[in-house]
């Protein structure tokens, strides 16, 4: 750290993502995606918080709530746009996603980057909230 300079940062910990259907975000997150639940606790707020694990990448953090007002249509808003997942195999991941059922709302796509080729798709969660599946392959 340079002297003066900010203290690190370590790593992405979690990611929130209010939900007004809690028990069809864990279907999506949890059984479909196969993120492990890994701690549940019920808030003073009254909110449902459920952290599903993502390995090194930290946690999503499912803030379950009945009464949140669900997402506005997608448009020209600051704020976070989406959640990218990072694969190792796109094309698995896009038959398996069809496969259950779950329609690819854009792609599969793929791009060139200077140090990488991408590629990418992107499916909604059952609150509309946009998920990415990214595959990135580094160049030699």
């Amino acid at each position: 750290m340079a002297q003066g300079g900010p203290p690190p940062v370590l790593k992405t910990e979690h990611v929130g993502i209010r939900v007004c259907d809690l028990d069809a975000a864990l279907a999506f997150y949890r059984d479909l995606l196969g993120l492990p639940e890994f701690d549940r606790v019920v808030a003073e707020s009254g909110n449902t918080l459920v952290l599903l694990e993502m390995g090194e990448a930290g946690y999503i953090e499912l803030i379950g709530n009945p009464n949140y007002e669900p997402m506005r249509p997608a448009g020209n808003h600051a704020g976070i746009q989406h959640l990218a997942l990072l694969v190792p195999d796109l094309d698995a991941w896009v038959a398996y996603l069809t496969a259950h059922g779950v329609a690819i709302t854009a792609g599969p796509s793929s791009r060139e980057w200077p140090k990488a080729t991408a590629k990418n798709c992107f499916v909604a969660d059952p609150e509309g909230n946009p998920v990415e599946f990214f595959e990135r392959r580094l160049h030699a």
